[in-house]
């Protein structure tokens, strides 16, 4: 189940992209805060008790056991999504993070799954899994040009620390962070 939630993290975030150079970075950051009202709605359904089938499919097929509440996931990916478009102002700057945090950390999940060398201070992550995330990210290139080196670097950085934060969090502010001193 783990590798259809990358596969569909990494395609939203690729929509994201295609939608923020279509409609702009203020239609982006608007429908990016409308989609997390939603979210919010419909956790506060099911808190409630208040069920549908297509969400009650959506948790079952696409939500991580164990999370803090359903839809956790989703709402720290378009939080982090939104971070991005109000702190960051080049469109192509955000195009290359959110590919960052789409392309990079999917595919470093589904290729560390299968990972074997541990990082050395994070034993819950795989060396193989930050080549991926490292080596996806360049594609970013397009974007921002040669600045795609330092800043995949650092987000594969941040991605392979032991935190309690969720990357799809700390990934965005370690991104914005670098391209507002760059």
């Amino acid at each position: 189940m783990e590798n259809r939630r990358q596969i569909v993290h990494i395609l939203i975030g690729l929509t994201t992209i295609a939608f923020l150079f279509l409609f702009g970075r203020g239609v982006a950051i608007a429908s990016i805060f409308i989609t997390i009202l939603l979210g919010l709605i419909i956790i506060n359904q099911l808190y409630l008790g208040r069920r549908t089938p297509v969400i009650e499919w959506i948790i079952n097929n696409f939500e991580r056991k164990n999370v803090h509440f359903p839809g956790w996931g989703s709402a720290c990916y378009a939080t982090g999504v939104l971070l991005l478009c109000c702190f960051l102002t080049d469109i192509n700057t955000i195009a290359a993070c959110i590919l960052i945090i789409a392309l990079g950390d999917g595919l470093a999940t589904i290729i560390g799954k299968m990972g074997r060398i541990s990082i050395p201070y994070n034993k819950n992550k795989k060396i193989e899994g930050s080549v991926a995330l490292f080596i996806s990210s360049l594609a970013g290139y397009i974007y921002v040009g040669p600045l795609i080196f330092p800043a995949a670097l650092v987000a594969t950085i941040v991605e392979s620390l032991p935190m309690d934060i969720d990357d799809n969090i700390s990934l965005p502010i370690a991104l914005i962070i670098f391209f507002m001193v760059v």
